[in-house]
């Protein structure tokens, strides 16, 4: 569809534009003039027209009439006036010419005169019609034969009894015209193209947009705007800033000149970071720009960006419905711990190794008000000491020797707005502890070789095996961080005290390793059960779940008999069907075809159960050539656990 409408005010004229777009179909042209045009051109816009051409008179009322369309007009050559001029002079002597300034004078007309050797009278108006009458009026006083000028000019002079000649636009006056309306066309397309981009910048912008003038008057106030100060766009826009954000700083750029960058301000109840820049043309300030991002936002922003980028999962896997068990004890554990969900304080879980402090953190996590954002937890005993405080507070590239380029988070800034978890805390070396003890009490993190400080908002769950008050008491563990830690305090039972919850959990653990292996689930016989049920468990949950699973790989009927158990504890493999029928002043141990003994006053003694712990390990090791991940594979513990108890 055409752009460009040109309205011809003559016919002459629009067989000239006819000639000049032969060949294109950029260009509507039809013949209207005056009022009659005028009223095309305020449908143009409606119709898909972008630019508008005309000449003379018309031109002048379209742009006095309010259209919004940028209009082109066909102006007047010399070659136009030449030729008009002959004309003239084939009806008459003296020749005089009515027409706008731009004609009249910037065609020197003076000079073509003294170049034709003859006087050609002047008369320059306005385009209205009064003036115009009042000029051709002038040139008859003045003796004018012929009046040359536009058409609104020639008609004026036959409503004198004058001659006129029309000076009419020639091919290249049309043609520097019509070229003109395609770069206008082409400028108005880039400009209505930047600006839909600069609406949709600042209607979609989840930041605040104002702009000033130099009088600090707002021209611009996008929607974030309204929403953070309150006000209408229709309502802010003209007023002074300080008329509504007072606390918002941008006068003082108008002054100043200074630019400003995440400034901290509030303007109610809404904490922003505000950026101040002022618009500066031919060295003077002509206004000022600001920005306001909701610190709030930012820091949800922040975590997103913290969790995307992290390597691990940052999500909490157990609910307080994956914690198997009926028994009192651990029933209080849980109700003790949902409350505890409900609140932000730090918890210290305390028990044995194996007992599911994890389960019960992550259980914490699901239940929280947190629990949306990331869960992120890390084994303090995993780690040696320089490797443990880069993953807990991060580094900045080039902070040591290996550093990863663009540096690393620590997990207190992935765990921004969510929980921390930090398991086996006891095992923290003192240096450690005091940092930890410094973002506990300030809640911000400083990464390793960096100087800026990072504000974190995390909830802080921590777990240990050890007793804390004695390493207190010995100076192994700072007391002040004991008692930042141990603000709620939640006690995992032993498995061994949980009573008929050790058969509900051996059957899940069970059915797991059967269903992976395609085998039909076993049931236990009641001396099975109770071998189950009379064992310690030292390792608690993970060595049930570790005897099951060696259990799943056994080859045994729809039954399974206490033999079965024992074995699969690493037990006497002897034993019948009653465990009770084991004397209960001695143990043996089987592997490999070797057999370890030695006597005992009691079975469930605490110094048995070491003794027995320290033949196993030994005799593990040996089996597997002193790997100790192997090792610790078949004993059902971690590898931490396994180096600790060769440590004591």
């Amino acid at each position: 569809m055409p752009e460009i409408f040109f309205l011809a005010p003559y016919s002459d004229i629009a067989q000239v534009a006819h000639e000049v777009c032969k060949g294109s179909d950029d260009v509507d042209i039809k013949v209207a003039r005056m009022d009659a045009a005028v009223e095309l051109a305020k449908k143009a816009e409606n119709m898909g027209y972008h630019v508008l051409i005309t000449r003379g008179v018309t031109c002048w009322k379209l742009r006095n009439a309010g259209i919004e369309l940028p209009v082109v007009e066909v102006s007047i050559g010399g070659y136009d006036i030449v030729r008009a001029y002959f004309e003239a002079k084939k009806i008459g002597k003296r020749i005089g010419i009515v027409d706008v300034e731009e004609v009249v004078n910037n065609l020197d007309l003076d000079a073509f005169a003294e170049v034709i050797n003859d006087e050609l009278v002047k008369y320059t108006c306005h385009n209205d019609l009064e003036d115009i009458s009042k000029g051709v009026q002038c040139l008859r006083e003045q003796g004018v034969d012929v009046v040359m000028g536009k058409v609104a000019m020639a008609n004026e002079a036959g409503r004198q009894g004058m001659k006129s000649v029309v000076i009419s636009s020639g091919m290249d006056s049309v043609r520097r015209a019509i070229e003109e309306a395609r770069r206008v066309n082409f400028v108005r397309k880039q400009e209505m193209k930047k600006a839909e981009q600069f609406k949709a910048i600042l209607e979609f912008s989840y930041d605040g947009i104002i702009a000033l003038d130099s009088k600090g008057k707002i021209t611009v106030f996008n929607k974030a705007s309204e929403k953070i100060s309150g006000w209408k766009a229709e309502n802010a826009i003209g007023k002074y800033i300080t008329q509504v954000i007072p606390k918002a700083g941008c006068q003082k750029l108008l002054h100043s000149g200074q630019v400003e960058i995440a400034e901290f301000l509030e303007i109610g109840d809404t904490k922003v970071l505000a950026n101040r820049v002022p618009i500066i043309v031919d060295n003077k300030i002509e206004g000022v720009v600001t920005t306001f991002q909701q610190i709030e936002r930012l820091q949800k922003l922040e975590g997103k960006v913290r969790r995307k980028l992290a390597d691990r999962g940052l999500a909490a896997k157990y609910h307080f419905n994956d914690i198997l068990g009926n028994s009192s004890v651990l029933a209080n554990a849980k109700n003790l711990a949902k409350e505890f969900a409900g609140v932000d304080s730090t918890v210290l879980i305390r028990g044995a190794t194996g007992s599911g402090k994890e389960m019960f953190a992550h259980a914490i996590h699901n239940a929280s008000k947190r629990v949306n954002e990331p869960f992120v937890a890390i084994n303090c005993a995993a780690l040696p000491e320089s490797l443990l405080e880069s993953e807990l507070f991060g580094y900045v590239e080039g902070a040591f020797t290996g550093a990863r380029k663009g540096g690393k988070a620590g997990v207190f800034e992935m765990a921004h707005r969510g929980t921390l978890f930090l398991d086996e805390v006891g095992e923290m070396s003192p240096m450690l502890q005091a940092r930890l003890l410094r973002v506990i009490e300030q809640g911000e993190v400083m990464r390793l070789g960096d100087s800026s400080i990072i504000p974190v908002d995390i909830r802080l769950i921590t777990a240990t095996h050890r007793n804390l008050r004695n390493m207190i008491v010995s100076g192994a563990f700072r007391e002040d961080l004991y008692f930042r830690l141990n603000v709620l305090s939640l006690k995992i039972p032993n498995l061994q005290v949980r009573g008929e919850d050790i058969i509900l959990i051996a059957y899940r653990f069970l059915n797991e390793f059967c269903s992976r292996r395609g085998k039909m689930l076993g049931r236990f016989t009641s001396e099975a059960e109770k071998a189950l049920l009379d064992y310690t468990w030292p390792g608690n949950l993970r060595e049930l779940r570790n005897a099951m699973e060696r259990l799943a790989m056994r080859s045994w009927q729809e039954k399974i008999i206490a033999e079965e158990i024992a074995n699969v504890l690493l037990l006497d493999e002897g034993v019948t069907d009653s465990v009770e029928k084991r004397p209960t002043n001695s143990i043996t141990l089987n592997s490999q075809n070797k057999t370890f003994a030695f006597e005992t006053t009691t079975f469930v003694g605490e110094k048995v159960i070491n003794q027995l712990e320290k033949q196993v390990i030994f005799q593990v090791l040996e089996e597997v050539g002193g790997n100790k991940t192997e090792a610790a594979r078949r004993l059902g513990m971690s590898r931490t656990t396994l180096w600790r108890k060769l440590q004591e």
